[in-house]
């Protein structure tokens, strides 16, 4: 790597490490939680799905993304949002902020090794509710709040090397682990009217720690000028859920989902091009270890159109619009179809440009969606943001 990208991506490090998120969504509750997007802006706008896009990028969903880098690179993503949700009657709001991935890339004679840290199932929730209970056991009713919080998720660490073999066919291959923990908290809360003074909340939880195995293949070939097409499969071992030592309960073993993404990019004009794109995921693998909350296969599509004639403060800029439909895969009693749909706008700017090869970018992309299952109705926007900086 070039001593210019040494301290930046120290300090990147750092806020991946140092910087919290608060509650991103209540249906991350449900099952091993939500299913994470680590890509960047660029992808987001065009509907999400990753692969197939024209250019070499620092992809953690794409393994032969990184072929063509021509010097070595460091991109980033974060993402801020906000979201307001209808849960038969029961209403609120919440905000956070996330970091999708971060990613290396360096080019050598045997092809571009790639290390990456990206985002891949979220638990942060948090959900009050207050009642009346029985305090006494003689019909003494006094009323409580208690307090559900769920903090942290599951990401993935991946090891990449991808090469052309042919001027117009790359491939690539990533290792990696699933890494993460989760802390989840019960807090309940006297009212001290109700039971004639105070008394001190009661509280419960524990910590749990995640590890499992990873391994990922992907190839692209272009069709002349006109047509980009690429795969990516990924193979998942079981993710073992590790109680630590203050933590009430036995471990848990979950047999993670094969993932297939294929997607495509057609020229259409030299400034204007299609993405398409589709995922499937074999989720219904985890259902038996969920202890009765369902999981199914599910199968997402996106797809966009990206602009390149746009110039904004002096700099040649690409603008993007996208669509895409993502099936959520852990379900729960009487709702069967829980579901995520996002419309999505973009612009991408090419910074630093030297001798043809841009040296930083920065994508943006903004995304109006609403997920859905039953009675239960969420509403968000969430602004990605990412960079990439390359040096010699």
């Amino acid at each position: 790597m070039s001593t210019a990208l040494r301290p930046l991506l120290g300090a990147l490090l750092c806020c991946l490490v140092a910087t919290g998120a608060e509650a991103q969504s209540l249906l991350s509750a449900r099952g091993l939680g939500m299913p994470f997007l680590p890509t960047d802006g660029r992808a987001v706008a065009l509907g999400g799905v990753g692969v197939g896009l024209i250019g070499a990028e620092l992809s953690v969903v794409d393994p032969a993304a990184p072929a063509r880098l021509l010097v070595p690179s460091v991109a980033f993503s974060f993402q801020s949002s906000w979201a307001d949700y209808d849960d038969n009657g029961s209403t609120g709001d919440f905000s956070g902020t996330r970091f999708p991935y971060i990613a290396l890339g360096y080019p050598s004679s045997f092809g571009t090794v790639s290390l990456s840290l990206g985002g891949y199932l979220d638990q942060r929730w948090t959900s009050d509710q207050s009642k009346l209970i029985d305090l006494d056991g003689a019909g003494g009713t006094g009323r409580v709040t208690d307090n559900f919080r769920s903090d942290g998720g599951i990401s993935t660490v991946r090891l990449g090397l991808a090469r052309s073999l042919t001027p117009n066919v790359d491939v690539g291959i990533q290792v990696g682990r699933h890494i993460g923990d989760v802390s989840r908290v019960f807090t309940r809360t006297f009212d001290s009217l109700d039971v004639g003074g105070v008394v001190q909340p009661y509280q419960s939880g524990g910590r749990w720690s995640y590890r499992g195995w990873l391994a990922s293949v992907g190839a692209s070939a272009d069709v002349g000028s006109i047509l980009r097409i690429a795969g990516a499969w990924t193979w998942a071992g079981d993710l073992e859920a590790l109680p630590d030592e203050d933590t009430l309960g036995g471990e848990a073993v979950f047999p993670l989902p094969s993932e297939l993404r294929v997607g495509a990019t057609a020229v259409l004009s030299p400034r204007l091009r299609a993405s398409v794109g589709v995922h499937q995921s074999g989720w219904s693998s985890v259902d038996d270890a969920l202890d009765g909350e369902g999981a199914r296969d599910t199968f997402a599509w996106g797809g966009g159109l990206e602009w390149a004639g746009a110039s904004v403060l002096g700099k040649s800029s690409r603008l993007r619009l996208g669509y895409r439909n993502t099936p959520l895969p852990f379900t729960w009693e009487g709702v069967d179809d829980p579901a995520e749909s996002v419309f999505s706008g973009g612009l991408g700017m090419d910074l630093l440009v030297v001798q043809g090869v841009v040296l930083s970018r920065l994508d943006l992309a903004l995304e109006r969606g609403t997920r859905t299952g039953g009675t239960f109705e969420e509403s968000f926007w969430r602004l990605a943001t990412s960079v990439r900086l390359s040096g010699f």
